[in-house]
């Protein structure tokens, strides 16, 4: 699976985590529109500074002009590193660089596979959700990326790291290993009463929708504990509508899908192995955390005046209401560069 999963890691975060995956085996390129928070990344195999870029500053409008006047560099870049059927993009919703260029990225990478551009089948995302405690503009940054995110037709699995359910870091690594530890389920468990094959796990990863996966060990493993698990999980909390597509699970202890069935959902299909170690458990195709999401959105409402305020003391433009928050209180800048026609209207899609 390692040889068939790949990731672009934008900005910082994206970095931080990409950097674990590299770690891991995987194949990995870091963008970033500043140099310098490259040079951070040690040993990395990949690499590619966004040109023009010196940093966004959690400015989402600029990171998506640099990558509207890259695009052709930064395409054959994924391209020629990304010897893989699945690419999965890794940015932190609430930042700039990531926020900004994430969505724009995985859209128009998806307009290149249905033109038969890339050989690469499928693109999904891992984005991270910021604390509560963070800046307002992180909130504001994180909801419309989530806006942008969620309207993207043919992505893949998406999973949200949710920051306020620890520390960064250790979420990241979280992240990482039951990742590893779910994909890795058709090498490590077979059993006579079924096994999880390589393509049913691809399947599960492909459906679009949140993707959550937890891990309890042997001897904790009831139905009620599993379900519980994700709760305390790295992830954003799932949404109480049983919306599901795939339940993955490898089983050990007294596990019984078809009571998890009755609290998650229906699904439109069940994968199951057996294994006397630990229950690693995978939902694919949630609805996006509205309820989560909802909480940034009030986090950054709370903020409006004091936001625009501080804004209109240095631009003298008003703030208009909705979701776009902070575009009409930036002072004008220059417009991008023209894209080519076959995929100008995505860019236009993104930049208003």
């Amino acid at each position: 699976m390692k040889k068939k999963i790949g990731f672009v890691a934008i900005g910082q975060a994206g970095g931080n985590i990409g950097k674990l995956f590299e770690d891991r085996g995987f194949s990995v390129l870091y963008l970033n529109t500043s140099q310098e928070d490259l040079r951070t990344i040690r040993n990395a195999k990949y690499t590619y500074h966004i040109a023009g870029g010196e940093g966004c500053n959690k400015d989402r409008v600029k990171a998506k002009r640099l990558v509207v006047d890259d695009f052709d560099n930064i395409s054959r870049e994924v391209y020629e590193k990304m010897d893989v059927s699945m690419v999965y993009v890794i940015f932190a919703s609430g930042g700039g660089t990531g926020s900004g260029c994430g969505p724009m990225l995985i859209d128009l990478l998806l307009g290149d596979i249905a033109s038969g551009e890339s050989s690469i089948e499928s693109i999904g995302a891992i984005t991270v959700i910021p604390d509560e405690k963070e800046s307002p503009r992180a909130h504001i940054n994180c909801y419309e990326c989530f806006e942008e995110l969620t309207g993207i037709e043919g992505i893949a699995s998406v999973m949200a790291i949710d920051n306020s359910r620890g520390n960064k870091l250790a979420l990241n690594q979280r992240l990482v290993n039951v990742f590893c530890d779910f994909i890795e389920i058709p090498s490590r468990h077979k059993d006579v009463r079924g096994n999880i094959d390589r393509a049913e796990i691809e399947e599960t990863l492909k459906s679009k929708g949140m993707l959550v996966v937890t891990k309890v060990p042997a001897k904790e493993s009831t139905t009620a504990a599993v379900l519980e698990s994700f709760g305390r999980s790295v992830f954003a909390p799932i949404e109480p509508d049983r919306v599901i597509k795939y339940i993955a699970i490898s089983s050990a202890g007294t596990v019984d899908v078809e009571a998890m069935r009755k609290e998650v959902g229906v699904p439109v299909d069940v994968f199951q192995t057996y294994n006397d170690k630990a229950t690693i458990c995978c939902l694919a195709g949630l609805n996006y955390p509205k309820a989560r999401l909802e909480a940034v959105y009030r986090k950054a409402v709370e903020n409006q005046e004091l936001i625009l305020k501080n804004l209109q003391a240095v631009s003298g433009h008003g703030m208009k209401k909705g979701v776009d928050f902070l575009s009409a209180a930036k002072p004008s800048g220059a417009e991008p560069a023209k894209p080519k026609a076959s995929r100008r209207e995505l860019m236009k899609k993104y930049m208003g």
